[in-house]
């Protein structure tokens, strides 16, 4: 029995006394996240009847199954990680980093393929940031800390990955849809979570071509892509206009239309701004 840990960059939480099997394990994030690490919030839980409830720091009382509970953190977690970085942009992205040590973000809508790009990368010796969105501040663009999420739709096409979530923990989360919960560190052993800029952005075209393929893409071109993909908070917006257009100026930017996921590694890990030291 041990306590599950999750973390968001300036918040941490911890249920104690759950077993390996527990389905909080589903939310667990327990990366090294630059900066100073927050007290943790102890989330005590008491059991009744064989269901479970514990209080929320915002005050609501939560109640249901362990699984019902993990839902709710689930969300509860992802509110945190947006309220918390208010004054940043937010944007659907994956981020890694290359074994030439640069920091790629891959940004699309769900279902662009980011998550399978990312296992694929990480098979090849790159370092995970995250896998879900990312936040452009005025100190650097940060990810949200979350473990991947594979469902079973992706399982099926690509069954290459079926090994990877025996026995992580599961949830039905989006319309009746399996989705397993894989800690990056099983693939690599650090998962640290930097702050800082971006050497490149990718923007994954949601439409699966025969063929891969990669082009250069203008500032003006990815700046719009990202307005129309990105969120930011009334009162913040032309700060963060601003701060969006400033990490993107810094990067190599390119359009990435996917194909098959071995010719999509291909065309991502042979772009020279990626792999040049």
């Amino acid at each position: 029995m041990r306590s599950v840990v999750i973390r968001t960059l300036r918040r941490e939480f911890h249920l104690p006394g759950q077993a390996e099997d527990s389905p909080l394990r589903f939310v667990e994030t327990t990366p090294s996240i630059d900066g100073e690490a927050p007290a943790p919030t102890v989330l005590a839980l008491e059991e009744l009847h064989g269901f479970y409830q514990t209080r929320l720091p915002t005050g609501p009382v939560i109640e249901g199954t362990l699984r019902n509970l993990a839902r709710v953190l689930e969300l509860f977690t992802v509110t945190c990680g947006v309220a918390d970085e208010r004054d940043a942009v937010s944007l659907p992205a994956a981020l890694l980093v290359s074994p030439a040590g640069r920091r790629v973000a891959f940004v699309g809508t769900r279902r662009s393929g980011k998550t399978s790009l990312a296992l694929a990368l990480l098979a090849n010796g790159w370092a995970f940031e995250g896998d879900e969105r990312l936040f452009v501040r005025a100190d650097g663009v940060v990810a949200h800390p979350r473990t991947l999420r594979l469902t079973r739709a992706l399982i099926r096409r690509q069954p290459q990955f079926a090994a990877l979530v025996d026995g992580a923990p599961s949830l039905d989360l989006l319309h009746g849809e399996v989705v397993f919960a894989l800690d990056p560190q099983q693939l690599a052993p650090d998962w640290h979570i930097r702050v800082g800029p971006l050497d490149a952005v990718v923007f994954l075209d949601g439409a699966m071509a025969r063929l891969a393929s990669v082009r250069r893409m203008s500032l003006e071109a990815a700046f719009g892509s990202a307005l129309a993909l990105c969120t930011i908070a009334h009162g913040v917006r032309a700060q963060g206009i601003g701060l969006l257009r400033a990490a993107l100026a810094r990067a190599a930017l390119y359009h990435l239309q996917p194909g098959a996921l071995a010719a999509t590694l291909a065309a991502v890990t042979q772009l020279p701004a990626l792999v040049a030291a």
